[in-house]
């Protein structure tokens, strides 16, 4: 779950710099307009969601090793319509996130402290609820995808697509609250290449797109070092460059103050 966070924070940035970039996008379609080839006959008999999660999941490293990160530090670097993005995001088990974004004087901050989430724009914030809410209690529980049902999310083996080149299987998650989503997983190697996320505004339905390829190991788990996130006109280029595991992060950076 390390850059799923940076869904909904990139996205209301990149609105903030250029509410423009939102028009001219089919929910159904990708970033070159093209749709991409679904072939439902071509999985094999008696596969499941689960299986293609199972195997993601000890693609990456295992369930006991992922078990045993109490919490996660990383430091990533963007850029966006030619702005240097400086991003930190904290992590700590079972589900509190802090995710700061900088860029030029414009600060975004990302919490949810295991029960509430919310924004802050410079000196403004804003209480995420409904969808937004179920999306972000997904992205902050770091071991989401041992149990998806025990967050009220259902997982469905959606069929086959061709992610540039690679052939992945389609997973479509949904929660009880209404909140949507697919991700796409490659059948060779196991790993996560692509995610997406729609998101309403006034006008339109948007999909965002994630990218994410040159996995690493960091203490025995692969994580994505490259990420491209797609959303309307516009693509951030994303690179990781560190991940700390269980530097003993305290509880009072994730909390809420009313």
């Amino acid at each position: 779950m390390l850059v799923k966070i940076l869904l909904t924070a990139a996205f209301l940035l990149a609105m903030m710099l250029n509410p423009r970039l939102l028009s001219a996008k089919d929910s159904t379609k990708t970033h070159n307009g093209t749709k991409l080839r679904t072939d439902d006959n071509s999985i094999r008999e008696g596969l499941t969601a689960k299986d293609v999660i199972d195997t993601y999941l000890k693609a990456i490293g295992g369930r006991e090793k992922l078990k045993s990160v109490k919490d996660r530090t990383t430091i990533m670097l963007g850029d966006m319509m030619g702005q240097t993005l400086n991003i930190f995001i904290n992590q700590k088990a079972p589900n509190k996130l802090r995710q700061t974004i900088r860029s030029g004087e414009m600060m975004q901050t990302l919490i949810y402290d295991g029960t509430k989430g919310e924004m802050i724009l410079g000196d403004k914030k804003i209480k995420l609820e409904g969808k937004e809410l179920d999306k972000l209690k997904a992205d902050a529980e770091m071991n989401f995808l041992f149990n998806p049902a025990e967050y009220g999310v259902t997982l469905e083996l959606a069929g086959i697509e061709n992610v540039d080149s690679t052939i992945c299987y389609k997973i479509a998650m949904s929660s009880e609250g209404g909140a949507k989503w697919d991700q796409f997983y490659s059948i060779e190697s196991g790993l996560k290449i692509r995610e997406d996320k729609e998101y309403e505004t006034p006008d339109t339905n948007l999909v965002q797109e994630t990218y994410y390829s040159n996995y690493r190991e960091v203490d025995g788990l692969k994580f994505p070092f490259k990420m491209k996130q797609i959303f309307g006109s516009q693509i951030i280029d994303l690179t990781v460059i560190s991940i700390k595991i269980n530097q003993g992060l305290e509880d009072i950076i994730f909390e809420i103050r009313d």
